[in-house]
């Protein structure tokens, strides 16, 4: 049989009798779905809308409608049109996603609309998605920035909604390229279950052909308890309508006529066209139910026009079931879909892998947006530095609540930062800038909150001058510049004491400076000339000509110590540098451990305790290649641009040997290298690195395009002579669990690639690893770039782009950053750990969470008065935890007086000598001025309690879960390998 062309013996289905249960009262949750009709295929319309919280407009350009000439979007719109479609009929779903654009449209309503809205959430017919701030990218993030951004999602929804307004799916449609890590925390949060829009597409057609198209994904290699898994289902059409079906008013395909005495009619033919689509759809996936997603970027402007055309396409659909068409079509949501797939019982396969890098044909590998923008990727590092800085100073000094308005810029900022078209670097340029802008408010707000927060805790009677030096990346800081005298405070954001070497920007070369601790001792101290690269970076203000250097000792785990600094002409500890040029061997180093050179001052080996491994490192650059991307999957035709890495031929070393300069002195020593003069680089050691490390910080730009208008993609490149990787390597996924990559290798399928560089580059969010046994070296990064070992025994890392041309993928402008009328410059730190991984991780932790350094003049006070007015050293734990511990959030949260508290152990299980020994911590025995007085698990989203969240439990070919372990309530509380535990406390000052 036949009906508008449709050949049933495609589907093997028996129609059967409808057995739907009698409709229950309205209510959030599974009770609210359809019921879907057995022996049919039923099929999902899911309306919805995808809002960029910026790409090619601004966040508020978006929102409001603005500048419709670059897009026509405006997402109020969208919100008003679609509350009043839905509360015109009871069978209209929607769902939302970005909480950043409902939040500011929701301030806007008065109370009948509020009250409208949440009747339809608690009917279930407005649900939220995802939930989060934005919609996260999953490359270029970190695991505490995406925590911290869902976080703050939900307490919106939970504060307006309740229950009902928690989100319970992940809905990552748009990001390019999913990690595993940000499933975990998906999984962690309570999700039921996840939903992709873009993977690689040759697993697309392999899944497709096999019917894996949802999975269960075991999202951690420390943890394979039904708690890391979580059901992962891959949309067939992205997120897009089916072909044709598209009914914004954006769209121009062809509305459903159902008019019989219209000459237009195409009732039956549209509804035939359709469901042939279904029967493709129906083939890639194992149960009787078939998402089918209903919308697009900003659609729903009129959401009229999309919901007529729908309540069509149901109606003869549905009407034509007694003619044995086996559909049946109806509005639902993800999670009804969701609830559906799991109510058939089905037994699904399992992944472990991740989904990069994800390619959308032979030739475009959507791996160069793991370098893009590099400036606003390091400024979004620091926010999130700075972020837990601010938070943890609020709960610590007991700041009163009235403040706690201020930290909202901050947490919004971050949360719009973690968006897939923002710390990705592929918006626009007056977007990037917009970005940045919306940024600096966060930390503007955040100054006030931490200079109030130190006076408190350093027993001022009034606020005291608290100045953050946020161009160190250029050198510049007016207040070490301009005073003599000046006190710099360094607040530890992590859980144990740190050493960091302190590095600020002084006026002069000659000056002699000392550092004295709250105990009055004198601190060596060193004053090394700045490079001239630096002294001439484009627009750098300020006058500073030398850099100060010192070490702190011990800076106390969540606390604080003050450093007196003052010229004099009579140091007790300081000796000039000795500044040279190489013409034979040299050794830097201290205490055991040296970088060794060559006659000509190149990086040879790097020396531990006598024992020398070899290792060279390089510069060199990519030409991107150039196309007019007018015919996908022609390989002359792809250009590199935001998205895409396509290098045209293999890598371009310089090879010409650099000029160097040699700095030797007691406290730190420096290689400085010039490639060129856009290329400059200092290898850097200093005395009482732990864990040891070699610091290479880069220079690069402006880059120049060359005589035939390519741009270039420069890189790093680490080798490691006697280390034998034989292709594989391992990458972080978010800062977290590491993954083990392969050269030309695809877990899912058999991968044969015609882009081998560009096919073969992995997100590095922290760092990257090679090893060869117990022979282990790791690269840690400052932000988030694109990496590889394209060689054997070698790590390489992409730092800086700038390109000619678009890659046609919806920017429209090619990435060429300029800043002061040149080529943007940036500057940014490798850190070469030649070690364990339980010591790379440590360094990682070091880095992200890095001292925090606030500025003060001393002008015509004293150290002694200064140090009789305020407090210089405060401990905020009771002691150092376990190195394996990290207090991963402290913040103030609600009215009621309770502040979120997350641990977690850092290692994985193969780090640390101790093995997979959980380790144990009294919350009762870890503040040193605060008490824990109540202590509540949450999941980790903090927006439930953990006792409280069921999650669904899924059938999996072949795979048995480890049981989950029911944590024991109480004060004293057990972390395993990578585990985060959440809770809400409430905290009494001791």
């Amino acid at each position: 049989m036949r009906w508008f062309g449709i050949a049933l013996p495609l589907l093997t289905i028996a129609v059967g009798p409808c057995t739907s249960a009698p409709p229950s009262p309205p209510s959030c949750g599974y009770e609210s779905c359809p019921k879907p009709k057995e022996g049919y295929v039923n099929l999902h319309l899911v309306p919805h809308t995808h809002d960029d919280v910026g790409w090619l407009k601004t966040v508020d350009e978006y929102y409001y409608g603005s500048r419709n000439t670059i897009q026509d979007a405006g997402v109020q719109y969208i919100l008003d049109s679609v509350i009043t479609e839905l509360s015109h009929d009871p069978k209209k779903r929607f769902i939302y996603v970005e909480t950043a654009f409902f939040y500011k449209w929701w301030q806007e309503q008065d109370d009948t609309k509020r009250h409208q809205v949440k009747k339809l959430v608690n009917q279930g017919r407005l649900e939220f998605i995802g939930g989060g701030w934005s919609m996260n990218d999953e490359a270029a993030t970190h695991y505490q920035s995406i925590v911290d951004q869902f976080t703050w999602g939900f307490r919106r929804l939970s504060d307006l909604f309740g229950d009902c307004g928690r989100p319970k799916i992940g809905w990552q449609i748009d990001p390019f390229g999913h990690s595993r890590e940000n499933a975990a925390i998906m999984a962690r949060m309570g999700f039921d279950g996840l939903f992709l829009g873009r993977i690689d597409w040759e697993d697309k057609s392999w899944r497709m052909k096999n019917k894996t198209m949802e999975m269960i994904w075991h999202t951690s290699e420390n943890d394979d308890s039904e708690d890391s898994r979580l059901f992962t289902g891959v949309m067939y059409n992205t997120y897009s309508p089916p072909n044709g079906f598209c009914f914004d008013v954006d769209c121009t395909d062809e509305p459903i006529i159902d008019n019989p005495k219209s000459i237009k009619y195409n009732a039956n033919r549209r509804v035939g066209e359709f469901l042939r689509q279904m029967i493709q759809y129906s083939k890639a996936y194992r149960t009787k139910n078939i998402i089918v997603t209903m919308g697009n970027d900003f659609n729903y402007q009129n959401a009229h026009i999309n919901f007529k055309n729908m309540d069509k396409l149901i109606k003869h659909i549905n009407a034509i079931q007694g003619e044995g068409l086996p559909f049946n079509a109806f509005y639902s949501t993800p999670s009804c879909y969701l609830k559906a797939v799991h109510d058939a019982g089905v037994a699904l396969p399992s992944k472990s892998d991740d989904f990069f890098p994800y390619s959308s044909d032979a030739d475009a590998f959507w791996t160069g947006y793991f370098t893009s923008r590099p400036a606003i990727k390091r400024y979004e590092r620091m926010g999130n530095n700075y972020n837990q800085v601010c938070k943890q100073l609020f709960s610590l000094a007991g700041l009163h609540k009235e403040k706690r308005p201020d930290l909202i810029a901050m947490r919004e900022a971050m949360g719009i930062m973690q968006h897939h078209d923002a710390v990705t670097g592929t918006e626009q340029q007056h977007v990037a800038d917009d970005y940045a802008r919306v940024l600096d408010i966060g930390f503007h707000d955040c100054d006030d909150i931490t200079a109030s927060a130190l006076s408190k805790l350093m027993g001022s009677s009034e606020p005291l001058e608290m100045t953050n030096c946020m161009l160190l990346n250029v050198s510049s800081c007016p207040l070490t510049e301009n005073n003599d005298d000046f006190v710099v405070t360094i607040f530890n954001p992590q859980s144990r004491e740190v050493r960091p070497l302190v590095r600020l920007p002084v006026a002069s070369t000659t000056d002699q400076y000392t550092a004295k601790c709250p105990q009055g001792k004198e601190h060596p101290t060193q004053v090394n000339a700045l490079p001239t690269d630096v002294l001439v970076i484009p627009g750098r203000p300020g006058n500073a000509l030398g850099e100060l250097t010192f070490l702190t000792g011990c800076i106390p785990p969540l606390g604080y110590k003050s450093f007196y600094i003052s010229k004099t002409s009579k140091p007790k500890h300081t000796k000039k540098p000795r500044i040279f040029t190489p013409s034979e061997p040299t050794s830097l180093g201290y205490d055991g451990r040296f970088i060794n050179l060559n006659a000509n001052g190149l990086l040879e080996s790097i020396s531990i305790d006598g024992k020398n491994e070899s290792v060279q490192m390089d510069f060199g650059f990519y030409k991107g290649a150039v196309g007019n991307n007018e015919v996908f999957g022609v390989r002359s035709n792809r250009s590199s641009g935001a998205y895409i890495f396509r290098p045209n031929g293999t890598v371009n070393l310089f090879a010409q040997t650099p000029a160097v300069t040699i700095v030797q002195g007691d406290v730190v020593s420096e290689v400085r290298y010039k490639y060129s003069d856009w290329i400059s680089s200092i290898l850097r050691i200093y005395r009482g690195a732990e864990p040891f490390h070699v610091e290479h910080e880069w220079l690069v730009g402006p880059i120049p395009f060359d005589d035939e208008g390519f741009g270039k993609e420069v890189v790093i490149r680490y080798h490691v002579s006697d280390l034998h990787n034989n292709g594989e390597f391992l990458t972080d996924s978010n800062g977290r669990e590491m993954l083990k990559r392969k050269m030309n290798y695809r877990p899912t399928w058999n991968v044969e690639l015609d882009e081998k560089i560009s096919g073969n580059y992995y997100p590095v969010t922290t760092r990257i690893a090679i090893e060869d046994g117990d022979n282990i070296w790791s690269v840690v990064t400052d932000r988030s770039q694109g990496g590889s070992s394209l060689q054997d025994g070698t790590m390489e890392l992409m730092v800086h782009r700038r390109l000619s041309h678009d890659d046609a993928f919806g920017v429209g402008e090619a990435l060429n950053e300029t800043a002061f009328g040149k080529g943007l410059v940036v500057r940014g730190i490798h850190y070469i750990v030649p070690g364990s991984h339980a010591d790379a991780r440590k360094v990682v932790q070091n880095k992200v969470l890095h001292p925090w350094y606030f500025l003060s003049s001393a002008k015509n006070i004293p150290f002694e008065d200064w140090r009789t007015r305020y407090r210089m050293v405060m401990d905020g734990l009771k002691k150092s935890l376990d190195d394996r511990v990290q207090v991963l959030t402290l913040e103030p949260w609600k009215s009621d007086g309770t502040h979120i508290l997350r641990l977690e152990n850092i290692m994985e299980i193969n780090d640390d000598p101790k093995g997979n020994d959980p380790v144990t911590i009294n919350l009762d025995d870890l503040f040193a001025h605060w008490t824990v007085l109540e202590a509540t698990e949450m999941v980790l989203g903090a927006n439930a309690p953990k006792s409280e969240v069921e999650r669904l439990k899924w059938t999996e070919l072949g795979s048995q879960p480890s049981p989950s372990v029911t944590p024991v309530p109480g004060l004293q509380i057990s972390l395993k390998p990578m585990e985060i535990r959440t809770f809400l406390v409430k905290l009494q000052q001791s």
